[in-house]
């Protein structure tokens, strides 16, 4: 039987999908702005998602993509898969999410692009041992009700020496289970603590974030929209600024 939290979950993001509809909204990460400012060039129609894209190019740049088959786990709207296909140039490209609505919103937006969308369950992915050279996660473990079951299926369809490119923020007293979840199923070739990038990101967003989540959200429920947007003076906001949430960026390698 499914855990409240996995409930929960499964139905808001649901939700939201459904009242984004039809709008371009591809993207529901928190964002990451490097220290160097606007050096990654992109095309003019990506630069509304700077700050979103430019959190996966960190991540996944840890590790070359190119001429891999990767797999994207709990992929959202799809933006990362786009722009990880366009300019990272995987030979192959797989993402999943549990959210019917939001594969069916990447099935037509992003099909001119050839990736293979399909819905899965992070905990138990349906895909035969050793088929990924390198699995991407970006904020959505937190979500998972058994994280070391996510962990430990990523590590059987990863082949040897294959890479889990993953970020994710924990509250600080949680810290210690998320390694050891890890631990015990990979080698951890880099770990960086990006809660000062992923603040400067939501400092750069949270205008236009705020408009969208009052155009398409009722009143009643544009506190909890902010802050699950991580929007200034928000209370998610406000636990990064505090140091009560840390948001870390890994690259984990499958022992050969």
């Amino acid at each position: 039987m499914p855990s409240f939290r996995q409930t929960f979950w499964k139905y808001w993001y649901q939700y939201l999908s459904g009242r984004i509809g039809t709008d371009a909204v591809t993207f529901l990460n928190y964002g990451y702005w490097p220290p160097e400012g606007e050096t990654l060039p992109l095309d003019a129609q990506d630069e509304i998602n700077r700050p979103a894209i430019q959190l996966y190019n960190y991540v996944a740049g840890t590790w070359p993509l190119s001429g891999k088959n990767v797999l994207e786990v709990s992929c959202g709207h799809g933006g990362g898969a786009s722009f990880l296909t366009r300019y990272h140039h995987p030979a192959s490209y797989t993402a999943i999410d549990q959210n019917p609505k939001a594969i069916d919103f990447c099935q037509k937006t992003h099909a001119p692009l050839n990736i293979n969308f399909r819905i899965g369950d992070a905990q138990a992915l349906d895909f035969p041992e050793n088929s990924f050279d390198a699995v991407i996660n970006v904020e959505a473990s937190h979500c998972y009700p058994d994280q070391g079951a996510f962990f430990a299926s990523v590590k059987r369809v990863l082949k040897p020496g294959g890479r889990l490119l993953h970020a994710d923020f924990r509250p600080r007293d949680e810290l210690s289970q998320w390694d050891n979840d890890i631990s015990a199923n990979f080698q951890i070739a880099s770990k960086t603590d990006i809660t000062p990038h992923v603040i400067r990101a939501l400092q750069h967003t949270s205008n236009r974030i705020r408009d969208l989540v009052h155009q398409l959200t009722p009143k009643v429920l544009h506190p909890a929209m902010e802050a699950f947007a991580g929007v200034e003076g928000s209370s998610i906001y406000n636990s990064f600024v505090n140091g009560e949430r840390v948001y870390q960026s890994f690259q984990l390698v499958k022992p050969a």
